[in-house]
């Protein structure tokens, strides 16, 4: 376990931008609450002095990555279009939400029981493993590619880069890389296989694999941590003094709305300082991308007449696309309520050049005469703001609804924190505050863009979460004695001791919803049926519900499995191999692991997570 690191460096991997923020643990005060990272701000091709770099890529066609963030989209707006040249990537963070295109057999390995009356099992006879046989294929193009694969390649090309760039800058400061813990943001939303794609990326790309040296850290729960210690002042209510974020009592919501999704997490500021989640997480694919999507899809569109005009311009000339998009985006974001005045949007000499006087002639008779730009009238925009906007506000009221039955009855007013690059806009902030009226405060931090960064060097550096709420409903499936009259017959399956077993029981980890400590463990006893199994697999399922009974009930889900290596017990009689599974659900990440109950000896464990 790396206990005592001396530089912590936080890593928002966002949707449009992205940076790394440093902590000198050997310099900075514990007792210093305005302690503020150092961040990474020197970009290649950055047009102005920034915490984070574009997260954009150029890819020649043999895959190598020719430049990364700024650097990479002032080449391609640049460079001259060639056949099969230099592609521009840029937003592919979301793509790691897709479904791979071709999924991973499930394991039919065997699965345990939790009690005495209920073993650990082999599968029922007849039943076998798939194996996958890995195709070696020519090398295609990113751009061809599968959108989840080309995530995932993008990604760790990405990291790479900049991790390369916050070594370079800690070893210049005479450190050592030996000496970093790193921790990299997700959104709340991901599913743990997700999360778990996005460490494995993280370390194919150069950052540690040597447990407490890499952390992952909620992007909302960041943004708190930031939130707590910048100095934002919750204003007293019927005379109370003002507060912070550090109050004893404090309930705040952080909306962190960004290019790719809105993530919401409510907390509660316990006796001794430290944060416990108040509501279950929520959010939703409602960042200002969508937006950009609806814009490109819908108006711009309307304005060329066909989709495939589009796509040809996409496919052609990506560049020109690209400045009518960023155009757009820095528009967006300056947008107030009320304004009345169009937004005009140049088009790209090579945009008019390649689509001609038909193109002018359909522009000047949807645009009153403008031929020369994109109008976008303020209707329109607010149009496209709806996008994402309504289904804000809906996310903020849920939080809300949940923290009514939160604290004591004299507890202050709730805070909404606006955090996240979409946060930015005045449209956005004016809306949220509209529509919370006198229920809860509206906060945005100084430099909301920036706060999910700041935030993960201040939670790699001092962690305040005491408790978070598990989402979902965990369990593993067991064989256990078959009860008769009550369990399917579809699910008899008689082991080689003679047993009669049900082969679908759901064994209950924890509940959805249950406040679980970041340190606490949950364990149970587990056996495997049969004495000839030498890895123990046990299938771990998700539900909605509370209580499923078995794991083909309506909204239970296999997420993943968890494998355990039997090799130490198995010198002992089939009735001594207990093994006791300790899960730890309080963490960013699920963590596992077990123990020989006769010898007390840990079991090497795996834990494997499905697409979902």
């Amino acid at each position: 376990m790396f206990d005592h690191p001396r530089i912590v460096v936080g890593v928002d991997f966002g949707t449009y931008g992205s940076g790394a923020a440093t902590l000198n643990k050997s310099k900075a005060n514990d007792e210093d609450p305005d302690r503020k990272p150092t961040v990474l701000n020197s970009w290649p091709g950055q047009p102005v002095a920034s915490p984070k770099n574009l997260t954009a890529l150029l890819i020649g066609s043999d895959r190598q990555v020719l430049s990364w963030g700024y650097e990479a989209r002032r080449r391609a707006q640049t460079q001259v279009p060639v056949p099969d040249g230099p592609r521009y990537f840029s937003a592919f963070k979301m793509g790691l939400m897709a479904r791979p295109s071709s999924d991973q057999p499930e394991s039919s390995a065997p699965t345990p029981a939790d009690d005495e009356d209920a073993e650990g099992s082999t599968p029922p006879p007849g039943e076998g493993a798939e194996v996958a046989v890995a195709c070696h294929q020519p090398p295609v193009h990113l751009h061809h590619l599968p959108e989840r694969e080309q995530a995932e390649a993008l990604i760790e090309a990405y990291l790479r880069r900049l991790v390369e760039a916050v070594i370079e800058e800690v070893q210049n400061a005479g450190y050592s890389a030996s000496v970093i813990r790193w921790c990299l943001t997700v959104p709340a939303i991901w599913t743990d296989e997700q999360k778990q794609t996005m460490r494995e990326l993280a370390i194919k790309a150069g950052m540690p694999a040597e447990e407490g040296r890499l952390i992952l850290a909620l992007e909302p729960e960041a943004a708190a941590h930031y939130a707590r210690t910048c100095g934002v002042n919750v204003a007293g209510r019927d005379g109370a003094p003002d507060t912070d974020l550090t109050t004893p009592g404090c309930r705040f919501v952080v909306a962190d709305c960004g290019g790719g999704t809105a993530d919401l997490t409510a907390y509660e500021i316990e006796a001794d300082g430290r944060m416990a989640e108040a509501a279950l997480p929520t959010g939703g694919p409602h960042g200002s991308d969508a937006i950009n999507r609806a814009f490109r899809d819908r108006l711009l569109v309307d304005r060329y007449g066909k989709t495939e005009i589009i796509e040809e311009l996409a496919e052609h000339l990506p560049e020109a696309l690209l400045d009518i998009m960023e155009t757009w985006e820095r528009a967006k974001l300056d947008f107030r309520p009320g304004d009345s005045d169009p937004i005009y949007i140049p088009i790209p000499a090579a945009i008019d050049r390649r689509l001609g006087a038909p193109a002018r002639k359909r522009l000047s008779r949807k645009q009153d005469g403008v031929s020369n730009a994109i109008v976008v009238t303020a209707a329109e925009t607010v149009e496209l703001f709806d996008t994402v906007v309504p289904d804000i506000l809906d996310l903020i009221d849920g939080q809300l609804k949940q923290l009514e039955n939160v604290g004591a009855p004299d507890a202050p007013q709730p805070v909404v924190l606006l955090v996240g690059g979409f946060s930015a806009s005045r449209y956005l902030q004016h809306a949220v505050r509209e529509h919370v009226g006198a229920r809860a405060q509206v906060l945005v931090p100084p430099d909301p863009g920036a706060a999910v960064l700041f935030g993960a060097a201040q939670f790699a550096y001092e962690p305040r979460t005491r408790a978070r709420r598990s989402r979902l409903t965990y369990g593993v499936h067991v064989n256990r004695r078959f009860r008769e009259g009550i369990d399917p017959e579809s699910t008899r399956f008689i082991t080689s001791d003679g047993v009669t077993r049900c082969n679908a029981r759901f064994a209950r980890m924890v509940t959805r919803g249950d406040l679980i400590d970041t340190e606490t463990e949950v364990s149970d006893v587990f056996r495997p049926t049969e004495p000839t199994t030498q890895e123990l697999t046990l299938d771990l399922y998700s539900s909605r519900d509370a209580n499923p009974t078995y794991v083909t009930d309506e909204g239970c889900q296999k997420i993943g499995s968890i494998d355990i290596d039997l090799a130490k017990v198995m010198a002992f009689a089939h009735k001594d191999r207990d093994v006791t599974l300790y899960l730890r659900f309080g963490e960013t990440q699920l963590r596992a692991r077990a123990v020989v109950n006769k010898s007390g000896e840990e079991a090497a464990t795996t834990v494997r997570f499905l697409p979902a």
